[in-house]
């Protein structure tokens, strides 16, 4: 332990002795806000020199401080949440949180006296940031079913979690549209290859610029902070884009532990398991930065949020645990209802039972790795439960509780967490979705189709939100087809406040459509309009193009009465497929057709034509018979000529 103390306060030290033996200076700059989107701008020009309240500032929130003992911490928070959900399903919710090291936004990394310190930050990430000139990050990667209607809201009110597949926004400070698009795509490449991923195909033809930017903000708009801007001839510009056929694995997992500074060897992130994670229901991965800057002392940090999320049903992990290999159950197994009748062939079945003992590590396959030794925040261990349940925390073989459920793990020892209810229906609301919405194409054929949307809302009260769609470039919208279907009588203009529309070039862009859309109480209504579908060139199929084209979820973002985010499922659209086994046929018959004409040129020049009567003659000299006869005659002739000599 004191050799690793040791070694985690070298940084701190060899750090300190830089500053002091080079007396470097940090500037404060006098921050300014501009326009409506809460930019704030650092000037260059007006820069002060502040070394004593710059090192404050670093040595309070940055720099590692001594927590007890005098071991050296770090800006480092993780934290895990279990809730039982409805129907005996649980959500496993993984909370981290970094920052990064003080910086000087108007110095250039180049510069003689600047270097680059890194602690718990990744190093991978600080850098592509400053290249790229990112000042917001928002990475998703989402796959399976929420059940609103029985779970209720989504986690962290939605902001969260992405659509099915990847989804990639960011905040880009930037010269011009052009260049903060060239800035965009080098962010997506960097990432593809960070996380394994096919992030690089995002392209210009799956890129929008979303003009409504609150509704990709991931804090509430209490909480909301200043956008720094470190340069005033930039603008800042607000770049979404998204995967929908994109699968997630392990592949995308394992980058997401090696970011954190335990490695996923110790802490809570040592159950993080892809075999566990990627089995679930539901599961969603998502990485926010943001870069916050100090008013008084002009220097700024990037602040990252972590967050791996997942809902597994409980009875089936359990059995996965006792049965791996998937066996009908024995008679004595069986939970039949005794007043129909049974035996070891027929069984009416009874209602899942409500009443469950089990530990986290027989849903994880392992049990919690010590704690973290990075931060004077320890490991984090909640339980949110109601009074029907009951949860330990089991040290060796020992068993704690709290008052309310949550545990902090201090000892580098082996952790579990034992839950036990008897009626399992018994759990925390989360409270109900401000609105449903569901999406799906209408018409048939291969030349044309429709797009339909309904929205209701159950409750007495309105809802008021931002609808944001990107549909591919070969869907065609015809908005000029946008009609209403309601019960109520209500039109249009009732409904949709205001509405931006951008259409789509071919190969160059996709059709970004927004609207501010009021629900009235107890209504449900739908939205439709029409396309057409375009057809691709033969290069643009992918392998599996009768399989259809993903179209990436829409957004819905409510503003009033809450702040909540969802989206829809995504939609796979058919298009004109052409037959790809042509080619192969007339390639073969081409070939046969070439290979015929071929053979009979072919005799016709080497061979030469005769008669008949000449053609037996000469295969009757071609014949062993023959061949034979004529070899006997030479023989004898051969020795007959030896007699005369004689």
């Amino acid at each position: 332990m004191k050799v690793s103390n040791a070694l985690l306060a070298l940084p701190l030290l060899l750090t300190q002795c830089l500053v002091n033996a080079e007396e470097l200076s940090a500037d404060r700059i006098n921050g300014t806000e501009i326009e409506s989107s809460k930019i704030q701008s650092y000037n260059k020009s007006e820069a002060r020199k502040d070394h004593d309240a710059a090192a404050a500032y670093n040595e309070k929130y940055i720099h590692p401080v001594k927590a007890n003992g005098g071991v050296v911490s770090y800006p480092y928070k993780e934290e895990l949440d279990l809730q039982p959900l409805p129907r005996n399903h649980l959500r496993s919710s993984f909370h981290f949180d970094i920052e990064s090291e003080a910086f000087d936004p108007t110095k250039s990394a180049n510069d003689f006296e600047e270097y680059s310190h890194y602690t718990v930050f990744p190093k991978s990430i600080d850098p592509l940031l400053k290249r790229t000139g990112t000042r917001q990050m928002h990475l998703r990667f989402t796959r399976g079913l929420w059940d609103s209607e029985t779970w209720g809201k989504l986690p962290y009110d939605g902001f969260k979690s992405g659509g099915s597949g990847v989804e990639l926004w960011a905040v880009i400070e930037a010269e011009n549209r052009e260049a903060a698009y060239n800035q965009w795509k080098s962010l997506a490449n960097s990432l593809s290859g960070m996380f394994c991923a096919s992030i690089n195909f995002i392209d210009k033809s799956r890129t929008v610029f979303p003009v409504s930017p609150s509704q990709f903000s991931v804090k509430s708009e209490h909480d909301h902070k200043a956008i720094p801007i470190f340069n005033t001839t930039n603008e800042l510009y607000l770049l979404h884009a998204s995967l929908a056929n994109e699968p997630i694995c392990t592949e995308n997992l394992t980058p997401l532990i090696k970011l954190l500074p335990t490695k996923g060897k110790s802490g809570i992130s040592s159950l993080l398991d892809g075999h566990k994670v990627f089995d679930s229901i539901w599961h969603s991965m998502s990485i926010d930065i943001d870069t916050t800057c100090d008013e008084v002392n002009g220097i700024c940090k990037f602040e990252m949020e972590a967050i791996v999320d997942m809902v597994m049903n409980t009875p089936q992990s359990l059995r996965r645990g006792t049965n791996p290999i998937p066996r009908p159950l024995s008679a004595s197994e069986l939970r039949c209802d005794l007043s129909k009748p049974h035996d070891d062939f027929m069984c009416f079945p009874l209602p899942e039972k409500t009443d469950y003992s089990f530990d986290i590590s027989q849903i994880f396959g392992k049990k919690i790795i010590g704690t973290n030794q990075l931060s004077h925040y320890p490991s984090k261990l909640c339980a949110i439960i109601t009074g029907s349940w009951k949860s330990f925390v089991s040290v060796g073989e020992d068993l704690y509780a709290t008052e309310n459920n949550c545990f902090e793990l201090h000892e580098q020892v082996d952790h579990d967490l034992y839950f036990e209810t008897k009626n399992s229906t018994d759990v925390i609301d989360n409270g109900d979705s401000p609105i449903f919405v569901s999406r799906s194409l209408t018409g048939y054929g291969q030349d044309h189709g429709g797009l339909r949307t309904v929205f209701k809302n159950p409750y007495n009260h309105d809802v008021k939100l931002v609808y944001f769609e990107s549909l591919p470039w070969y869907m065609r919208v015809y908005l000029s087809s946008l009609k209403l279907e309601s019960s109520n009588s209500l039109h249009l203009s009732d409904v949709i406040k205001s509405t931006h529309y951008e259409p789509a070039k071919d190969r160059l862009r996709p059709t970004h459509v927004e609207f501010e859309i009021t629900v009235p109480a107890n209504t449900t209504f739908a939205l439709s309009y029409q396309f057409d579908k375009a057809i691709l060139q033969f290069e643009e199929y992918p392998p599996d193009a009768n399989h259809g084209f993903e179209v990436e979820a829409a957004v819905i973002t409510v503003t009033e009465p809450i702040h909540y985010q969802l989206r829809t499922s995504t939609l796979l659209l058919y298009l004109s497929t052409p037959d790809f086994s042509m080619p192969y046929n007339v390639i073969i018959i081409t070939s046969t057709v070439i290979g015929l004409i071929f053979g009979m040129l072919y005799n016709m020049m080497v061979k030469r034509m005769v008669t008949l009567e000449e053609a037996d003659r000469i295969m009757e000299k071609r014949s062993i018979k023959y061949r034979l006869k004529q070899f006997k005659m030479a023989l004898l002739k051969k020795i007959n000529g030896n007699r005369k000599k004689e």
